[in-house]
């Protein structure tokens, strides 16, 4: 697939359903997990910011636009994305394609109860979809190691991956080598939106591109998050000199 590069970091140019199609086709062929990232304006100035981060995203296999922010900084170096890829939305599509492929599913991270809740959802959902386990990230069902060698044990098809950045791509980068035919996604908040602890923004935001606005007067105590979107943009302002 052709990429984008915006500082450093890769991005993956297509659509979200080639993506989808592409991605079910890559992890049923090759032995290695494929490592996903779906990033936002945070996490591509956290990897400005951390040359360690930085090479968790270089060396991942596709970084998806999951924010606008970077769309917009593609189309500032005149080298446009097809369009956004949200992480929540590749989480939706996975799930719905689960019954042509028996595919499992795996879901660790959020807070205590919100990846069981969000498990719960997807058996309204998407009835066929099987998911074969769940943990979340406090800790509760062990450290970290002890999680990935459970989940090794289950052998699921897809690892959604909730801790946040950059915690989500460390834990992937980390455990990769324990599984084969399997797709790792680091996914954020999604497992919050999916139980319904967190509601997303009104489609007219999503269509508008206003997904972010609505978080932020939704949840206030993320206006400093927020402010990495305009450092961003600068950021790719000053690369595109």
């Amino acid at each position: 697939m052709e990429k984008v590069t915006i500082l450093n970091i890769h991005v993956t140019n297509t659509t979200k359903q080639q993506f989808v199609e592409q991605m079910i086709l890559e992890r049923a062929q090759r032995k290695a997990p494929l490592k996903i990232v779906t990033a936002n304006p945070e996490i591509m100035m956290l990897a400005k910011e951390n040359n360690h981060y930085e090479q968790l995203l270089q060396q991942s296999d596709h970084v998806v636009a999951d924010g606008i922010g970077v769309v917009l900084g593609a189309k500032m170096l005149h080298t446009p994305l097809q369009e956004r890829i949200p992480g929540y939305e590749l989480v939706h599509s996975f799930l719905d394609q689960a019954p042509a492929h028996n595919n499992r599913f795996y879901f660790y991270g959020g807070k205590p109860g919100v990846a069981q809740a969000a498990a719960e959802k997807v058996k309204t959902l998407y009835p066929q979809a099987e998911v074969v386990g769940i943990a979340d990230g406090y800790g509760g069902n062990g450290d970290e190691e002890t999680v990935a060698i459970e989940i090794s044990k289950l052998q699921p098809h897809y690892i959604f991956v909730a801790l946040g950045a950059p915690k989500q791509e460390q834990w992937i980068a980390d455990h990769a080598h324990r599984f084969q035919h399997c797709v790792m996604m680091g996914v954020g908040g999604s497992f919050d939106v999916l139980s319904g602890q967190v509601n997303r923004a009104p489609k007219i935001f999503i269509k508008l591109n206003l997904e972010w606005f609505h978080r932020l007067i939704t949840q206030p105590t993320r206006a400093k998050r927020m402010l990495k979107i305009p450092q961003f943009l600068w950021a790719v302002k000053r690369q595109n000199k």
